[in-house]
């Protein structure tokens, strides 16, 4: 397609950055997020080691103590016995799996935030194209994916085997323990190992993440003739728009060609603001602005009243005041009566002055 020709050398709009977040299309890291929950999880087996003890040897005691089964175990008392260890490896799981769901979707918000992408759940018939799935199994991508997977798989494999290797000495003498203390002593080789193993995923996790920003403001950076394209469809043809304001600067300039020369008076800033004012007692409640513009309008409407005799009076807060509160065609606000009436009667005085003066 034409809009995906030249080089993708410009940074994605804010309107593409919507659209890929509405689609799912997110930097996000299943690393980062498996390397969070696994520290959830140890974080809660750490917390709530001992109440799992506590519930396993009250399991242990029931199962072989024999005081309560009345020191045999009978075909009847089996399911009553498995549903008390089903009882017991809830409430000992639970609090674990719900921790680590919970930080885990943690993760991920904290990552791109609160997102619901409605699109990202409509089927696309890209995605039964047979050929597509291929290329993404064994595409460049997809094998170089694979590698840096083997990689942080053989990282943790090293360091897991590395931290089992330093307890040996501790491993080996658990035959030696009582029951209660070996499983005490094998959740905490096993908090410790997995605590090095989470402490290297969490350096990967972070690693990939920044990966995955630069890949994807990477993937959204958009062709020069795009943004060209987005900017047409959100603002409208830069063309267009020019010639709309040189016809509406040509009609303005025609309304002021008609209104300036019938004025009574111009009321300049001096250069910045220029408004005309016309005044008819026997037709108008008030006067009545009929002609205004800043800057080169502003010029233009004193060059007209220059032209024909119209005259142009330097009142600075007046024009300004006119020019922000007054519309063309409307009557002045009231605020300004006695200063426009002012105004009115020093031209009408200049006026019959040059008169007698003529006279």
């Amino acid at each position: 397609m034409a809009d995906d020709l030249g080089d993708r050398t410009e940074d994605a709009t804010p309107k593409r950055r919507q659209e890929a977040r509405e689609e799912g299309n997110l930097a996000k890291s299943a690393d980062m997020a498996a390397a969070v929950m696994l520290l959830g999880a140890v974080g809660a087996l750490w917390l709530g080691v001992m109440p799992m003890l506590g519930q396993l040897k009250m399991l242990v005691g029931s199962a072989l103590g024999g005081d309560a089964w009345g020191g045999t175990l009978r075909p009847d008392e089996v399911l009553p016995l498995a549903a008390l260890g089903g009882q017991v490896a809830i409430k000992a799981l639970a609090p674990i799996v719900l921790a680590s769901w919970a930080i885990a979707y943690g993760s991920y918000a904290l990552q791109v935030g609160l997102l619901l992408a409605p699109k990202a759940l409509q089927p696309k018939a890209s995605r039964l194209n047979p050929l597509q799935g291929m290329a993404r199994v064994v595409g460049k991508r997809a094998l170089g994916k694979a590698g840096i997977d083997t990689l942080k798989l053989a990282t943790v494999m090293v360091v897991g085997g590395a931290a089992i290797l330093d307890l040996a000495p501790r491993i080996a003498s658990l035959p030696n323990l009582p029951l209660m203390g070996a499983l005490a002593s094998i959740g905490d080789m096993m908090l410790a190992v997995a605590l090095k193993v989470v402490v290297v995923l969490l350096i990967v996790g972070f690693l990939d993440f920044m990966w995955q920003r630069w890949k994807h403001e990477n993937d959204l950076k958009m062709t020069k003739q795009q943004v060209k394209d987005e900017y047409r469809q959100n603002e409208g043809d830069p063309d267009v728009k020019r010639r709309r304001l040189r016809m509406a600067q040509q009609i303005a300039m025609q309304r002021i060609g008609a209104a300036v020369p019938k004025a009574d008076v111009v009321v300049t800033n001096p250069e910045h603001f220029a408004v005309a004012i016309s005044y008819q007692a026997e037709s108008m409640h008030a006067p009545k602005v009929v002609a205004k513009g800043a800057d080169h309008l502003a010029l233009r409407i004193r060059q007209l009243a220059a032209q024909h005799g119209v005259p142009v009076v330097e009142r600075k807060p007046l024009a300004r005041a006119l020019y922000r509160d007054c519309e063309v065609g409307q009557e002045i606000p009231a605020a300004h009566y006695q200063a426009v009436a002012e105004l009115l009667a020093y031209v009408y005085r200049l006026a019959e002055g040059v008169g007698r003066k003529s006279a």
